[in-house]
């Protein structure tokens, strides 16, 4: 923002600083000034200055003269209103009566309305354009000056309409409201008197037709040129909460709108209409016919703060090799912020001004302060000595691990954004932002695998050929509190997440077209990584599991994933699947694909590396074995580790291996059996097995098979 530099000394009272020196100062204190531009033919100079977001207030000429004020420490009172000097107590001012009007009280907080009839509009002063052409603020007619004057001055937006514009007739005071206007989707703006929901925006109107939507903008068609004779004078504050709800509802943003949403002064806001009627009944002629309409909500809320001395003496450390800052100290510079300090043994009670409740909340914003004012610069800013060496973490060498893993495995890594746009999605709980940057990117992602499908799907949109890719990321999932369902907190989690899928994955000759990789092919490249990483995965498809891996398996084939899981304790890790073909033709539709999420933390607390010292050796056995080779008719639905288990519960000792040979499967849905072929080894380490140990193995395995085929498959 642009200010000049003799209004800024004016107004803060301090005639003899000179420019250079409140320039270091204001540098110090947080404002940096972008450029100074001296203007000879005004004597004066113009400084454009940058404020913080959170620094609502020093966006004026008054804010800037109390930063200064405070910084030099000067006593002396701001000369406020020295432009204007006109005696409105003298004046008839006529109530207006809002009969129609129809607001809600926690939407605004002041309401200020003037209506002042035949006035002649003069020409600007030459004091008032000096202060414009300082400030680089285009000039217009008068009433036009003096709004932009104010808004300079005061950092307020004070509307200033033509009654002949709003109605050419007779305007009437009695039409004027403050009612509700409702924005319907592919239709005209409509007033409505009964508003029951949120979806309305707060207006000032004259005989149902928009004059001004309150904290977003105003009706140009009723602005005022040199020809106006009547004005209305409105001026108002919303609260941000309303601000915040009605720009998303308009979908528009504009200077305005954040200017409300920061905060705005009812006291500033109270002196500068007070100063907008001064300045225009001073500079033009009138007959003495004004109503007026106020309405001013009570704040019975108390800014007051209590901070801990010694917190803010920690925290700001020792000053120029002595001590910390005195508590003498620390209550001048309060009393100069004008904080009305009051101190309390170890604490000081402190009350914060009306014009700073934006942007003061917490001790810590307090101790900033404290800082800011005296000067950081007076604070030792020698780094400590380090005592203890920094190390990598166990999480961040097993992502490295896994990177590097996939990438050997041909996978190329992609990294998005961790917010997204669900308008096209069906399901919903996503965590929302309170005020995104742009509606696009309003939600943070629950998983990893929709964006990679985005990305794969744009590229086969424009025939890029088709990559398998893998992201490791955060993920943002709400969660409800185990005391209270009706709470609600959020987790982030470390995902990686990836899509396999190629249509030349193994050749049986050169000369042949290769085959596409196949289920237990992509499956084999997963476990090579747990084999890589030491980690003990256990696949299975029968598993309670938690909502955010549920949208994963909305996206697989129905009959074709699996769940993993932590065979020590049992967590979920993730998924893995085919996906489904509505998806896999959005990507590619050569070749089938497969899609992997899981969650690194699991991962880590699965991992178990053995040391050399840990692994136990064993003597091959030097004894001859025996084979047996058993059929067993099982269901669909039972698994391999179920029945292994079973087998090795009869003779354990003396089994040496189990696996499958072949699986027979009858080419019908309705059947649900299946026969599974097994070779079971036996071999003992001490001796060659006997004619009579060999018939116990026979029978017991016989007994196991029967109680197997009879009551195990029906059942599992």
């Amino acid at each position: 923002m642009k200010f000049s530099w003799q209004w800024i000394k004016e107004i803060s009272n301090l005639p003899n600083i000179t420019l250079e020196e409140s320039i270091i100062k204001l540098t110090l204190a947080g404002f940096e000034i972008e450029s100074i531009d001296n203007k000879k033919n005004i004597d004066d100079t113009t400084l454009e200055l940058s404020v913080t977001t959170n620094r609502s207030d020093a966006a004026s000429i008054i804010g800037i003269s109390r930063e200064l004020k405070t910084i030099f420490k000067s006593k002396n009172i701001l000369r406020i209103n020295t432009s204007t000097k006109v005696n409105l107590e003298n004046e008839q001012f006529n109530t207006i009566e809002l009969k129609k009007s129809k607001f809600t009280n926690e939407n605004l907080s002041d309401i200020k309305i003037t209506i002042i009839k035949n006035i002649k509009i003069q020409n600007s002063p030459e004091w008032l354009n000096k202060r414009l052409q300082a400030c680089e603020i285009t000039q217009g007619n008068t009433l036009y000056n003096i709004a932009k004057y104010i808004r300079t001055k005061w950092g307020q937006d004070i509307e200033i309409f033509d009654t002949n514009k709003i109605d050419k007739q007779k305007f009437t005071t009695e039409s004027i409201a403050i009612r509700h206007l409702n924005i319907q989707k592919d239709t005209n703006p409509i007033i409505v008197s009964d508003e029951t929901s949120n979806n309305f925006i707060e207006t000032l109107t004259y005989k149902n037709h928009p004059i001004s939507l309150l904290g977003i903008k105003s009706n140009s068609k009723f602005h005022c040129d040199h020809n106006t004779s009547s004005i209305i004078i409105f001026g108002y504050i919303c609260s941000p909460k309303y601000i915040n709800r009605t720009t998303q509802l308009f979908k528009d943003k504009t200077e305005k709108s954040q200017k409300h949403i920061k905060g705005l002064s009812r006291k500033d806001f109270i002196n500068a209409y007070n100063e907008t009627v001064s300045l225009i009944l001073q500079l033009t002629k009138y007959t003495k016919k004004i109503s007026q309409y106020t309405w001013h909500a009570q704040n019975h809320h108390v800014n007051n703060i209590l901070v801990n001395t010694n917190d803010i003496k920690n925290i700001l450390g020792p000053i120029n090799q002595r001590k910390d800052l005195k508590t003498e100290e620390i209550i001048d510079i309060l009393q100069q912020l004008n904080f009305k300090p009051k101190q309390e043994q170890d604490f000081i009670k402190v009350h914060i001004p009306e014009y700073r409740k934006n942007d003061i909340k917490r001790p810590i914003d307090i101790t900033e302060e404290i800082g800011r004012i005296y000067g950081f610069n007076h604070f030792i800013d020698t780094l400590p000595q380090k005592k203890y060496k920094g190390y990598i973490s166990k999480m961040n060498i097993l992502i490295q691990k896994v990177r590097n893993i996939l990438k050997q495995l041909g996978l190329y890594e992609i990294i998005h954004y961790s917010l997204i746009n669900i308008n096209n999605r069906k399901h919903k709980a996503y965590i929302s932002l309170y005020n995104p940057l742009q509606e696009d990117q309003r939600y943070l992602r629950k998983n990893l695998l929709y964006n990679l499908i985005n990305t794969l799907e744009y590229n086969h949109k424009r025939k890029n050929a088709f990559m398998e890719c893998f992201e490791i990321n955060k993920t943002f999932q709400p969660k409800k509190s185990i005391n209270n369902e009706n709470q609600i907190y959020y987790t982030e989690k470390i995902h990686i997440a990836g899509v396999i899928g190629k249509n030349n994955f193994s050749k049986r000759l050169w000369s042949e077209d290769g085959q596409e990789i196949s289920w237990f092919q992509a499956k084999g490249l997963l476990e090579t990584v747990f084999d890589q990483i030491h980690a003990e995965i256990e696949w299975t498809n029968n598993f309670k599991i938690a909502k955010h891996y549920q949208d994963i398996i909305n996206i697989c084939h129905p009959y074709k994933f699996a769940i993993l899981k932590n065979k020590i304790n049992q967590r979920i890790i993730g998924i893995f699947g085919e996906l489904d073909v509505y998806y896999s033709n959005k990507i590619n539709q050569n070749h089938k694909n497969y899609i992997f999420e899981l969650d690194l933390r699991e991962i880590l607390k699965n991992i178990q590396i053995k040391k050399h010292l840990s692994y136990i050796f064993t003597k091959y056995s030097q004894y001859p074995s025996i084979t047996r080779n058993v059929c067993l008719k099982l269901r669909k639905s039972t698994t391999s580790n179920s029945v292994k288990a079973i087998l090795l519960s009869h003779n354990k000792k003396l089994i040496e291996s189990i696996k499958i040979i072949d699986e027979y499967q009858i080419n019908n849905y309705k059947e649900e059996s299946r026969k599974v072929s097994y070779k079971i080894i036996y071999r003992s380490s001490n001796n060659t097995l006997s004619e009579n140990e060999i018939k116990e193995i026979d029978k017991k395995l016989n007994h196991i098979t029967k109680y197997i085929n009879t009551t195990v498959s029906s059942n599992i």
